[in-house]
């Protein structure tokens, strides 16, 4: 363990140079220029949540919001909750399968839809950069604008949005932490500002409604937190949860109006004399005492956290085994990661073929463990197994619009990859004694990829079967990647039949699972959708075949059907 450790790469944490480089950035000022001009302008609101779209210069778009300080201030019950809106559908994802948006920011961004769909039209049409910014719950409404605006890919390929709002509440649940887009997002927050954490179980929050929703929120997107001291930058969702609620319980007073114009003048005046806390010798983990004098510089020393019963220890460790599982991701590029895929493939297709040769098939000889070869194959399959589980877990995390064009993508490469590397997992089940694989042991990556397939790729006219499929047959993968599960419970089912201790409901269970499993295999057959692998003499399903043929045979009453006539014929020999 300790060798191990000696060689990992140390970790060092650039929360403070990140949010240095953030306040010291004109990107920040013209958007927070923006806001401060728009309040300006209209110190009365005569709505709650106004917006204004600027063009500073011809290659730049901002569009600002702002809200009246009614809406913070004296907001209404039930405000605090997190309500569902099919306007937010599209960040729905597999794994998360309903987005929640605060009701408050939900309420203002539904009473402007209809003028910012024209503005989206609008947007469409413009060049250079674009930020979206808002303060307050106007900067709510404002990532909510931008999350549609990342809707569907509507703008233009070097346009796409940048949110920066100032002391915004949070906005939703884990369907938005989860999200594919919070990259797009920085919100600033100062100490001092109560506002973001406004809606979180607290002292402060808000009455809730009798049915009240309010403890699902998390944050998403980047958060640079400020204070007198200096600035950082976090995107640990759990951290961040956790400081927001500290500063919403801490600040003295009501909910006043935070200077964020002084407080960036200022950081920016530090970060340009380089007025920074001094680490010195107090930590041994360069990662730890980056997070830690980053946490006192935002105003957050340890003292303070565990009066809130914050283990500083905890969040560090969880955070540093984040960023090295980050780095040995990154280690390797996707091509890289492709071309292992690729030879691992063709390893498996190497070995599908040379198994002919001992008339059994690749099933078979995995099941049966009988050469160094099929042991070797072990690796290959926990390889692409584990690569494919990734990609599904990565299209599941995707909103579906994007999900579905990713997945379209990739659904030919996953479908081989399923119909290749399945009847292993199943080899591995029924070697090791086990029953009923469909029930009992069935990936979900496998039925994911199967239901994408099933809906993506129509299958081919009954006249395009003759033509193409029976030409190629005797190079397919078996269509049906659980086909070898179906085998071994017909096995078990004639094992059953043929056993002295088999009951009357159980041999009848058995009989019609038989029964079903002919009309199924002659339907595969017809459709020419397995390999004629399946025939080889010493293979699975002849083993199937052998003992079912026993049993009809003994039958008083001959059980007749399709593909009985097929296999005593000798059919088989043909196909393919």
């Amino acid at each position: 363990m300790e060798g191990r450790r000696m060689n990992q790469v140390p970790l060092f944490s650039s929360a403070r140079v990140l949010g240095n480089l953030i306040v010291t950035s004109n990107l920040i000022d013209s958007a927070l220029t923006k806001i401060l001009e728009l309040q300006r302008d209209q110190t009365a609101l005569p709505s709650p949540v106004q917006y204004r779209v600027f063009n500073p210069s011809p290659k730049c778009t901002i569009v600002a919001f702002v809200s009246s300080s009614d809406c913070t201030q004296n907001p209404l019950p039930g405000q605090g909750d997190l309500d569902r809106s099919p306007l937010f559908d599209f960040l729905c994802t597999e794994e998360y399968k309903s987005a929640s948006i605060n009701r408050a920011a939900l309420t203002l961004f539904t009473s402007l839809y209809d003028h910012l769909s024209g503005l989206k039209t609008q947007l469409t049409e413009i060049e250079g950069q674009l930020i979206i910014t808002g303060h307050s719950l106007g900067g709510s409404v404002a990532s909510l604008f931008t999350l549609c605006l990342l809707d569907g890919n509507l703008l233009k390929p070097k346009c796409r949005p940048f949110c920066i709002t100032f002391g915004s509440p949070l906005i939703g649940g884990f369907g938005l932490q989860h999200s594919m887009w919070n990259s797009f997002f920085l919100h600033v927050v100062s100490n001092q500002d109560p506002v973001p954490g406004l809606f979180l179980p607290s002292g402060r929050s808000p009455p809730t409604s009798p049915h009240s929703q309010n403890t699902g929120y998390k944050p998403f997107g980047t958060y640079l937190l400020c204070s007198e001291l200096g600035c950082a930058c976090f995107d640990n969702p759990d951290l961040i949860l956790e400081l927001l609620k500290v500063i919403s319980s801490e600040v003295a007073g009501g909910l006043q109006d935070v200077d964020y114009g002084e407080i960036l003048r200022n950081l920016k005046e530090r970060a340009i004399c380089k007025e920074l806390p001094q680490v010195g010798e107090r930590f041994a983990n360069p990662f730890s005492a980056g997070i830690i004098v980053e946490l006192e510089t935002i105003g957050f020393n340890q003292t303070k956290l565990l009066q809130h019963n914050i283990d500083i220890k905890t969040v560090i460790s969880t955070m540093e085994a984040e960023a090295r599982n980050l780095t040995q991701k990154n280690k390797a590029s996707d091509a890289k990661k492709l071309n292992e895929i690729k030879r691992d493939m063709t390893q498996l297709e190497l070995y599908k073929k040379n198994s002919k040769v001992l008339n059994m098939g690749y099933y078979d000889c995995f099941k049966n463990q009988v050469s160094k070869r099929d042991i070797h194959v072990e690796q290959f399959r926990v390889n692409l197994t584990g690569y494919w589980e990734g990609m599904v877990a990565q299209v599941q995390r995707k909103p579906h619009k994007e999900g579905a064009t990713f997945r379209t993508r990739w659904v030919y490469a996953g479908t081989v990859y399923r119909r290749m590397v399945e009847p292993l997992d199943i080899a591995a089940f029924y070697r090791e004694g086990r029953k009923d694989y469909m029930k009992n042991k069935r990936s979900a990556h496998y039925k994911l990829l199967q239901q994408w397939y099933e809906e993506d790729v129509k299958p081919p006219s009954r006249d395009k079967l003759d033509d193409s499929k029976k030409q190629k047959v005797s190079s397919i993968l078996t269509e049906d990647s659980c086909f070898w599960a179906h085998v071994e419970e017909a096995i078990l089912s004639c094992e059953l039949l043929k056993s002295e201790n088999c009951n009357h409901e159980e041999g009848k269970s058995s009989w019609d699972n038989l029964v079903k499993f002919e009309e199924y295999v002659m339907e595969q057959i017809d459709n020419y959708a397995v390999s004629p692998e399946i025939f080889l003499e010493k293979s699975s399903f002849m083993k199937w075949w052998g003992l079912y043929e026993g049993y009809i045979d003994t039958r008083s009453n001959s059980h007749r059907s399709l593909l009985i006539s097929f296999m005593k014929n000798r059919s088989y020999r043909q196909y393919g």
